[in-house]
């Protein structure tokens, strides 16, 4: 009872902040960045990204790994009247208020070693707990303060990350995936489910995308979808959480009922903000609401983390 009555002042007084710095104007500090490529390596193959940092630092910084959804890379998703990717914008921001940032291309995707078919969720989060593991050899990083921000099947991978890996601290879930079946199902056609339920181990399904073109998977991919329960592993997650839902998302749908799944089952402080966007918020046409995203995410980092 004294731990759900904390719960509730603790999420009180985050949303007060959250509330009060979104009508505040923020004094940045130095927009001076500093970008380096880097590398690490998970079970042999090379894993490519870029670490993102404030130029001056005094002291080791807090670090969020921005974790990038299906067929998409650590660069893709440019914003609209902008040179930035998503994720190059992301970590700016945080950047320009003291927060450093890595962003990866899992196996198989980008510029990272190993080939996109044998790509499965497990094999994400294995990659994504190797991240973890390389910022802690880093002097300029906090290892205690290590937060993830996952977008759509990245946001799958850092539901299972924070409740696999203790050293996460706070999440931010960008339109995630809670229910495989349903959303790939939707993505890639029921048809290909079906052949992959009887196809031979590592065969290699052919499926078409909702959105135009075909990917190549072998079944184990499709087998995850039934194995592989992002709410289900969040329950064993107890720090804060965020979760963005984009009304209009006809990717990972409904909203924000799919969203609110993550919800009902956290048990920690939590906090749902639905904006009236689609998957990506609008960011092909717009500015406004992606900012929007990430300006919430960022404060909601400085304050639990």
């Amino acid at each position: 009872m004294k731990k759900q009555i904390f719960s509730r002042v603790l999420l009180m007084i985050i949303i007060f902040f959250l509330t009060v710095s979104s009508h505040a104007t923020t004094a940045h500090s130095s927009s001076e960045i500093s970008k380096t490529a880097v590398h690490f390596f998970n079970e042999g193959q090379r894993i490519n990204g870029i670490l993102t940092e404030p130029e001056f630092l005094q002291a080791p910084a807090p670090v969020i790994i921005l974790l990038h959804g299906f067929l998409g890379h650590m660069d893709d998703l440019l914003v609209s009247d902008s040179e930035e990717s998503l994720f190059e914008m992301t970590a700016r921001i945080f950047a320009e208020r003291g927060i450093s940032s890595l962003r990866f291309d899992f196996r198989g995707s980008g510029i990272s070693e190993g080939e996109w078919k044998d790509t499965t969720f497990n094999k994400q989060v294995s990659d994504a707990i190797s991240s973890i593991s390389f910022l802690q050899s880093l002097e300029n990083a906090d290892s205690n303060r290590i937060g993830v921000v996952g977008l759509s099947q990245g946001g799958l991978v850092a539901a299972c990350l924070a409740a696999r890996d203790s050293r996460v601290r706070s999440v931010a879930l960008w339109s995630a995936v809670a229910i495989p079946i349903h959303t790939y199902s939707a993505l890639l056609g029921e048809d290909s489910v079906e052949r992959a339920a009887n196809a031979t181990p590592f065969e290699e399904i052919v499926a078409s995308i909702s959105w135009g073109g075909t990917t190549v998977l072998r079944k184990e991919f499709f087998d995850e979808l039934f194995s592989v329960n992002p709410v289900a592993e969040i329950v064993s997650y107890k720090g804060p959480l965020l979760v963005v839902s984009g009304l209009k998302d006809n990717l990972v749908f409904p909203q924000p009922e799919v969203s609110k799944l993550f919800i009902k089952y956290h048990k920690g402080v939590n906090r749902l903000l639905e904006q009236d966007s689609g998957h990506i918020f609008d960011l092909f046409d717009r500015q406004d609401k992606v900012r929007e995203i990430i300006e919430a995410t960022l404060e909601w980092f400085i304050i639990t983390l």
